[in-house]
């Protein structure tokens, strides 16, 4: 897949573009059927299925305290698009001049005369341009004026409920990373460099990794039954984050995370690792002693490794599936 960070660097004869636009942020079940659509309209043409996108998100630069947090990371969200399929990426770099330009002169300017766009699908609730003035239908009679075709794809919904990065950061939030795990059609991950902590899980005996991420989503404090990945090797595991208030002796400035893998013995310090979230056990909590809170990580471990014979005797889980992969049959 190529990427593009700049509009200046699109070639000037780009095969049969078939495009979408949009910051699809977690690359949930809507985005992936408007993906497969954009897939299909680029074998039916002949041509090259392209994500335009944006970076950093808009409110980021037009009312950071109102941004959401973003689910993905740009890498993630690149190596989701690139397994999808997708062949071009071009990340616009969104600040105020590109704010201020009007709908219709970024669909002509850019869409049209920079990209010489065949096909354009976009989602449900689709806007664009200065103050989100520009709709599908405004786009669509540009498309009739330059040439281009311009369609919609319905709403997935799961339950009832429109799927949308909205409804997987507030399951995330409150802790619902199993409904998460269903709106995404994958578990929720974060990505990270393992660091030294404060090694209390080794002087107890169950040894965690402690990762530090550059994720701005965090799942709710608690503790979680997860999955680590280390070069490339799929682990079963148990994740706590929070302040841990039973062992820390001062207000920690920030939750931490930290995750013992089940039958699996490596130092992991300074290593890259991805971390996927796939029930939550329970919130954490303040134990009287240290013995209490030993048992209860006891507890969890059992827990977890129930929840792992029950989910391998519907789908067999190997070390060597890529982080990211579906943990239920579809």
């Amino acid at each position: 897949m190529k990427v593009l960070f700049r509009l200046e660097e699109l070639p000037h004869h780009l095969p049969c573009p078939v495009a979408t636009i949009g910051n699809f942020d977690g690359i949930h079940l809507g985005h992936q059927e408007l993906m497969r659509h954009l897939l299909d309209r680029s074998r039916a043409a002949d041509g090259t299925p392209t994500v335009v996108t944006f970076n950093p998100h808009p409110l980021q630069v037009l009312a950071p305290n109102n941004a959401p947090r973003q689910i993905q990371t740009l890498p993630q969200k690149l190596s989701m698009l690139e397994s999808l399929g997708i062949e071009l990426v071009v990340v616009i770099p969104f600040n105020l001049s590109l704010a201020q330009t009007s709908a219709r002169d970024f669909a002509v300017r850019i869409l049209w005369e920079k990209m010489r766009l065949r096909e354009i699908y976009v989602g449900p609730n689709f806007a664009f341009g200065h103050r989100r003035e520009g709709s599908f239908s405004l786009l669509k009679e540009i498309g009739e004026e330059k040439g281009f075709i311009v369609g919609k794809i319905p709403q997935v919904q799961f339950r009832g409920t429109r799927v949308s990065s909205t409804a997987v950061r507030q399951a995330l939030l409150s802790g619902q990373v199993a409904l998460a795990r269903r709106l995404l059609g994958r578990p929720f991950a974060l990505e990270g460099v393992v660091v030294h902590g404060a090694a209390t899980g080794g002087s107890i005996r169950i040894p965690t990794a402690n990762l530090q991420t550059l994720n701005e989503l965090v799942p709710r404090k608690g503790v979680y039954v997860s999955m680590l990945t280390v070069d490339g090797r799929r682990h079963k595991a148990v994740t706590n984050i929070g302040f841990r208030p039973t062992v820390s002796r001062e207000n920690e400035p920030s939750p931490t995370i930290e995750t013992h893998a089940l039958d699996f013995d490596q130092d992991l310090y300074g290593r890259e690792m991805s971390l996927e979230f796939i029930v939550r056990l329970r919130d954490e909590r303040r134990f009287p002693d240290l013995g209490s809170l030993v048992a209860q990580i006891r507890q969890d471990i059992s827990r977890a490794r129930r929840y792992f014979r029950k989910l391998e005797s519907v789908m067999p889980l190997t070390p060597d599936q890529p982080a990211g992969a579906p943990l239920e049959k579809s």
